[in-house]
């Protein structure tokens, strides 16, 4: 029996709060639920029922135990999952769910390797998808074999990771020498590649169907992020560019994709081609931006769950700007406070008409106090930990 009810982990975070507004919005009687009660999403009116669960982190096996528990009562008819550490630990234990409630994620042999940007690149490369040039390093010695083939600048990367964290930027040996031992100790192994110069950014978001058939693309161009060297959208705008989409719908097709997921991509100055960032194998930062702009991929990836294939949507309006002040943008202000009134003069501009913001809402506004609030848990709990660098 259809319920007409689903449940949103991961309420912390700003893509759960838009899954919860999207659904319920779409007529669906929405649960959320976290760790803590200093969750903006815990905070909206559009959550009909509110959970307290174990810590994914801390506690694994009482966080699946506790969900296994809620799956079996039948309250849900499916289970979105926006956090990539929750996608991968629900995936891998889907067998304890998959008869109670729907969860539409990919296999968690497809998430693990398309999360490891080495395996991603070496894949990308294989299918001619433009990408820099990337060696894996395992140990200091192993930046020795490649130092005939570098120029710098270059870029250091975790093997997994996402929204810039842990990423470095390296401008001479010495250096590099110095910040590989100490990203070694803390990431493990790491990606050392070129560095792509230009300011343009864009991420691909994507819904595929079980028989691996795209179902929904979406573009938005970065226009602030933070760091700004690269990482999560702070404010962005959506665009068409039917080129990325093709790209990512060649390289997702290999990996037999299911649900959503998010490419990223770095427009190369030096030859104007796009060039393969990484791949999210979960739902992204700016999630609202592609509601607002008529792509519903919470209420389509509930119907996908529900349904096993949805009506293809490829047509959404452009020119719709996504604003992520709290803490995003201010944190690039912050970071950028010897530049900021060259290259962003309208940061402090909070309201455009027509366009949308990643937590504020006058139809909704208590999930603003909930991130304000939630701070004090990112600034103090122990799962936090890892965002804090």
């Amino acid at each position: 029996m259809i319920r007409n009810t689903v449940f949103v982990t991961d309420g912390f975070w700003r893509k759960s709060l838009a899954a919860v507004r999207a659904l319920a919005n779409s007529g669906l009687k929405t649960g959320v639920g976290e760790r803590t009660p200093l969750a903006s999403a815990l905070f909206s009116k559009y959550a009909s029922w509110r959970h307290i669960y174990p810590s994914r982190d801390l506690y694994p096996d009482r966080f699946l135990s506790w969900l296994e528990k809620l799956a079996k009562t039948g309250k849900y008819d499916a289970l979105i999952v926006p956090e990539e550490e929750t996608c991968l630990l629900i995936a891998r234990n889907k067998e304890r769910f998959a008869r109670f409630i729907r969860i539409p994620l990919p296999e968690y042999d497809v998430m693990n390797f398309s999360r490891n940007k080495f395996s991603l690149v070496s894949r990308a490369i294989d299918l001619g998808v433009p990408s820099p040039n990337t060696k894996l390093i395992s140990s200091i010695t192993d930046i020795y074999d490649y130092e005939n083939c570098w120029k710098f600048p270059l870029v250091l990367k975790p093997v997994n990771g996402s929204g810039g964290h842990g990423i470095q930027y390296v401008y001479n040996k010495e250096r590099l020498e110095t910040i590989c031992e100490d990203t070694l100790n803390k990431f493990g192994k790491l990606l050392l590649q070129d560095y792509i110069p230009g300011n343009e950014s864009y991420g691909v978001s994507v819904l595929f169907n079980e028989r691996n058939e795209m179902r929904s693309a979406f573009v938005h161009k970065k226009l602030r992020q933070y760091p700004s060297t690269g990482g999560a959208s702070t404010y962005a705008v959506s665009v068409k560019y039917p080129k990325l989409v093709e790209i990512s719908e060649v390289l997702l097709k290999s990996l037999r994709w299911y649900g959503a997921a998010n490419v990223e991509f770095k427009i190369d100055q030096r030859d104007n081609i796009p060039k393969l960032m990484e791949v999210n194998p979960r739902l992204w930062g700016s999630l609202q931006l592609a509601i607002s702009s008529g792509v519903n991929i919470p209420y389509m990836l509930y119907n996908l769950a529900l349904k096993g294939d949805i009506k293809p949507v490829f047509d959404y309006k452009t020119g719709i700007k996504f604003r992520w002040f709290l803490h995003g943008d201010a944190m690039h202000f912050l970071s950028n406070l010897y530049k900021i009134k060259k290259s962003d003069p309208n940061i402090f501009k909070l309201y455009e008409k027509g366009n949308c913001h990643a937590v504020w809402s006058l139809r909704d506004p208590l999930p603003m106090l909930g991130n304000i609030l939630s701070l004090l848990d990112f600034l103090a709990s122990r799962e936090m930990k890892k965002y804090r660098g």
